[in-house]
């Protein structure tokens, strides 16, 4: 389990779906969700 201390809500939200068996976000979410390339960037408010 990495620190979680560091993130912002919105990197948690993420985190907490894709660590719920409930949920369809994965890997790939997180991965997009840091990538400064793609839409759904988080630091692109």
């Amino acid at each position: 389990m990495p620190d979680t201390s560091e993130m912002s809500q919105d990197e948690l939200d993420t985190w907490s779906d894709i660590n719920n068996p409930n949920n369809d976000a994965d890997m790939d979410d997180w991965a997009d969700a840091h990538n400064p390339n793609n839409d759904a960037y988080l630091g692109d408010d």
